[in-house]
Formats: C-alpha cells, sequence, structure tokens
C-alpha cells in the first residue's frame, strides 16, 4: 500500500506536474501503458498537442491514480491484445488472440544497473525480510518464495520457525538472470522490467506472439 510519506515525496519532486515519460516512470509502467492511461482518460491530463510534453499531469492527479489501482487494479489494465500490432508486429485477426511473449536481454552494465535499481527499492526495509514483506516486494506469492529458497534458487533461513531472507539476497536474486528469466512473471515485476527496458539499449525488450 503507498504511504503518505511515498505521497509526499512525490509531490515534492513533482510540484508543477509531471509529463508522460515522468509518470510512466513513477507509475512504473511502461510508455504505450502511460499513453494508454492518458489518452482514454483514466488519469486526467492536458493535451498540449505538442510533439514533445506533449501531456502535462497534475501531480495530485497521479497520486490519485496510484492509490486507487492498488484497489482497483482491473480498471486500470490495458485491453486484451493492446500491444498486438506494436513494436513492430504483426497484427492478428481479431478472433485469434495471441499469447504475448516478452523477453528480456540486458547487457552487463544493464544488469549492474537492474541491481543498483533494486537497492533503491528495498532501501528502508530491515536487513531481514519475512516472507510476506519479500512477497510484497517482487508481487510473487509467499508459495513461489518458499518455493525457491527450497530449491536453493534464493537464500533464505528459519529463525524461530518463520522463514527469513536478507534483503541482499532479494536485490541479488530479483536483479539476477534467473528472476529475468521468469516465464510467468507477477504483473509487479514485468512493469518494473519493462519500465527499465525503455531506458536500456534497443534490444533489451523483445514481444512475440
Amino acid at each position: 500500500m503507498r504511504t503518505l510519506l511515498e505521497c509526499y515525496k512525490i509531490l515534492e519532486e513533482y510540484p508543477n506536474g509531471m509529463t508522460k515519460d515522468q509518470f510512466y516512470r513513477v507509475a512504473r509502467i511502461n510508455k504505450q501503458h502511460a499513453k494508454y492511461l492518458l489518452d482514454s482518460g483514466l488519469v486526467p491530463c492536458i493535451n498540449t498537442g505538442k510533439k514533445t510534453r506533449k501531456y502535462h499531469i497534475a501531480t495530485h492527479d497521479v497520486i490519485t491514480y496510484l492509490c486507487d489501482r492498488e484497489d482497483n487494479p482491473e480498471k486500470y489494465k490495458v485491453p486484451t491484445g493492446f500491444y498486438i500490432g506494436k513494436s513492430g508486429c504483426s497484427k492478428r485477426h481479431p478472433d485469434k488472440p495471441a499469447a504475448e511473449i516478452i523477453r528480456f536481454n540486458f547487457t552487463e552494465p544493464e544488469k549492474t544497473g537492474l541491481y543498483t535499481l533494486w537497492e533503491k527499492l528495498t532501501v528502508g526495509y530491515d536487513d531481514l525480510l519475512t516472507t510476506p514483506v519479500v512477497s510484497e516486494l517482487t508481487g510473487y506469492s509467499a508459495q513461489s518464495i518458499q518455493r525457491w529458497c527450497n530449491q536453493k534458487i534464493l537464500v533464505g533461513f528459519k529463525i524461530r520457525g518463520t522463514l527469513t531472507i536478507p534483503r541482499l539476497a532479494v536485490v541479488e536474486f530479483m536483479s539476477g538472470d534467473r528472476a529475468t528469466a521468469i516465464v510467468r512473471k507477477s504483473q509487479r515485476h514485468l512493469d518494473l522490467l519493462r519500465t527499465y527496458a525503455q531506458d536500456c539499449h534497443e534490444g533489451a525488450m523483445t514481444i512475440t506472439y
């Protein structure tokens, strides 16, 4: 759940509103998703008509969206098939919905940047995390986290019967190749990688159907 402190920080950083690029980074979504939200009116904005800095979004509207998204995530999802035909992919027949396969291929410097990003995301958390906290951070179920620990994929150990995971172990795992290659990613993880890939080299993210 987004805290009051987080909202104040966003207001402090963007007192005069934000552009679409700033919005998608704050919301941790990709550019296409951000454009859909703005064009559809789900997130109010002013369309200036300019080629650059086309959208101006009031910061309080962004905060309203972020808070409401936590309670009503389905409301803000893009329509089925929204990404079909984008990123150079050919369109499919509407009666034949295609499964979207997203792959990420980061360079070594980009992997380092991803590690740094996860470090920043976990700043303020305890050095030892419980399963529910790791689940909140990553978007994956407690069962998945426990399975990774049992398989020795993720470092974890029990303290007084409670599974405990070092914060840096979460950072290392989530920024590593194993997590990046997960086929069925959590929506939170997928959104984060999509957003991060926007600032990486052109082939960092590929979408096939």
